[in-house]
């Protein structure tokens, strides 16, 4: 399998992904009601709010990293050639998804997906309850518990009759880059209306609302803002879904992969003659970290170490500890070799 097929395997998965985790997103705020999250929020109740709005099993994003995981496996395994010494060795060249290994990646994968998702729910709610208490501006502008319910779950539509703007499904930064917009729109203050119009995902269709407010020395009106915020918490929740989909669809297909030749290994196949390539894109959009990696070989079941210290068994892989910075959105491969 060369590099140009990987690549285009995992992009293949990327969209499934994408809507699965947008429709979890959208079960859990379509089940929620206003009522229940505007009283836990008025008793403080950080736990309550995380059960109410934790995203469930995600069945259908958990199945789509199970499936990707056994494409991975799969492609790989067909692609092997297997000298015709080792043939009787290796048997029938079939990639089992029961196997232990393969069963604890994936109970491992879905376990921490799971835990990740809560943590960004918990975060999110800390930073809309913190937001009730603090806005900029000549006056204190204080959020009540309603208004906050809704930022949480966001509004209906009355064009699409859809609830959309809320924060929940962002991870805990993109939701307090939601809540300090809301907090420039509301502050009436023309240098933080200005560091309102730097923001890179906003919807530059209301930057004259926010001219003109910056002009009149005024804050965004009310009804504006939530359309403005709303409508930036969309785009960032599009921004998360896709760097979560192409991650884990990356991670997930390289460690099928890996799990292959891990199969083979268990078949006969002599470990110290596996060994295993990074390889980047080689262009302007590849990390210093693995820039630094590049050609770098070592044994299967062997880690790779980028310049930071981090370790990877194989892109995109977070089992040995290596956080977002060195698994997001990374477009390496790793070229496996046979030799003799």
């Amino acid at each position: 399998m060369n590099a140009a097929e990987i690549l285009q395997k995992v992009e293949a998965m990327e969209p499934g992904m994408q809507k699965a985790y947008l429709d979890s997103v959208r079960a859990t705020v379509d089940t929620a009601t206003v009522i229940e999250v505007e009283r836990l929020l008025a008793a403080e109740d950080e736990n309550g709010l995380v059960k109410l709005l934790s995203m469930g099993a995600m069945a259908l994003l958990i199945e789509s990293v199970r499936s990707s995981f056994i494409a991975g496996g799969r492609f790989e395994m067909v692609a092997i050639f297997i000298p015709q010494a080792d043939r009787e060795v290796v048997g029938r060249k079939e990639f089992d998804v029961t196997s232990a290994e393969a069963s604890n990646w994936l109970a491992r994968q879905v376990a921490e997906t799971r835990s990740t998702t809560t943590d960004n729910v918990r975060e999110a709610i800390r930073s809309v309850m913190s937001s009730r208490r603090v806005i900029g501006g000549p006056q204190a502008v204080v959020r009540t518990n309603r208004q906050a319910a809704l930022d949480l779950i966001g509004r209906v539509s009355p064009q699409t009759g859809v609830r959309s703007g809320g924060v929940v499904g962002l991870p805990g930064n993109f939701a307090q880059f939601v809540v300090n917009a809301r907090r420039q729109l509301l502050s009436g203050d023309p240098a933080q209306l200005r560091q309102y119009l730097s923001r890179t995902r906003r919807d530059r269709r209301f930057d004259g609302i926010v001219s003109r407010a910056i002009a009149a020395g005024k804050p965004v009106a009310a009804k504006d803002v939530d359309k403005i915020a709303g409508r930036y918490s969309e785009r960032l929740l599009k921004t998360h879904s896709e760097m979560l989909a192409r991650t884990l669809a990356h991670e997930s297909l390289n460690a099928g992969r890996d799990q292959a030749w891990e199969q083979l290994v268990e078949q006969g196949i002599a470990r110290e003659r596996v060994e295993k390539e990074w390889r980047d894109r080689n262009d302007e959009k590849v990390r210093n970290s693995h820039r630094y990696m590049r050609g770098q070989r070592t044994k299967l079941g062997q880690a790779f170490q980028t310049s930071s210290g981090a370790l990877l068994r194989f892109p995109g892989d977070s089992s040995l500890g290596a956080g977002y910075d060195e698994t997001a959105n990374c477009r390496c491969i790793c070229i496996y070799h046979l030799k003799e």
